[in-house]
């Protein structure tokens, strides 16, 4: 089986577009393939027009062009990128066309994972006829992005892009703080909104409450370390920011309808081979 034709990949910087420093803008250009780029590195007044829609480019930003638009864009950046040809007649076709331009909400580390394991194979490989491995990684894209597709297009025309930005620094500092004890004023002094607009708009953006996002989250860790690791409940309540292991024990049974020891047990094989050469 084969996703599409991959027309280039690697990683772009817009400076090697020009000779001089004074030219700002890309000249206008019809896309021939759907165009993942993934910013890496953005100047102040960076931007990204795709037919009627602009975006201001920032790292973590996620862009999907697709055949027949009309783009260009406002220099400088630097981005992983993938273009890839579909065939109309296939029915992915269909599928990446409907999906939005800009992707702001997206969990960055796992998007620029995949795309750096994808150019490195590709590049190591000459992207060989009946690579599974490509094609496995490109539905894995398709797939992350249609799941996230609904949120991103709805955050992008509900509310601004100091909201969005707003919301995804929490996030960040969710990620960075999953130890701690954070708080709804906590996370709002983080994004410079009074605690009851910042509840609004990150609800609005994310579809559950800061509290809910934050719950799922610590559960997401625990799961990590109860599989990778093997320190006690008692550390990985701690680690993961809740206030003792009962409370551990109720919450992640109400996410995942089994005990941590359950969900240890049946992940157990990971490390049934640790003293093995």
């Amino acid at each position: 089986m084969r996703i599409g034709r991959i027309d280039g990949c690697g990683v772009f910087d817009s400076h090697r577009l020009t000779d001089s420093e004074e030219i700002r803008i890309s000249a206008e250009r019809i896309v021939q393939s759907f165009e993942f780029d993934f910013i890496l590195s953005a100047d102040k007044n960076a931007a990204s027009f795709i037919e009627e829609k602009s975006c201001a480019l920032f790292p973590g930003l996620l862009v999907l062009r697709k055949p027949g638009q009309k783009s260009h864009s406002i220099l400088h950046y630097r981005c992983y990128c993938l273009h890839l040809a579909v065939d109309e007649a296939s029915p992915l076709y269909g599928e990446l066309a409907a999906l939005p331009a800009y992707y702001t909400f997206i969990h960055e580390a796992a998007y620029r994972t995949l795309l750096e394991e994808l150019i490195s194979h590709l590049v190591r490989s000459g992207n060989a006829k009946g690579d599974y491995y490509t094609d496995a990684k490109i539905l894995e894209l398709i797939y992350m992005l249609k799941k996230d597709g609904a949120r991103n297009e709805k955050a992008r025309v509900a509310r601004s892009a100091k909201e969005n930005r707003s919301v995804q620094k929490s996030i960040a500092y969710i990620k960075d703080n999953i130890d701690k004890e954070l708080s709804l004023s906590a996370l709002a002094s983080v994004t410079g909104y009074s605690p009851n607009h910042f509840q609004r708009i990150f609800t609005d953006i994310m579809g559950v409450s800061p509290r809910a996002y934050l719950e799922r989250a610590r559960v997401k860790q625990a799961k990590y370390l109860l599989a990778q690791s093997e320190r006690t409940l008692a550390e990985i309540a701690q680690d993961c920011g809740f206030s003792s292991q009962s409370y551990f024990s109720k919450v992640f049974k109400r996410h995942t309808f089994i005990t941590p020891n359950e969900f240890r047990q049946n992940t157990a094989f990971r490390f049934s081979d640790k003293n093995e050469d």
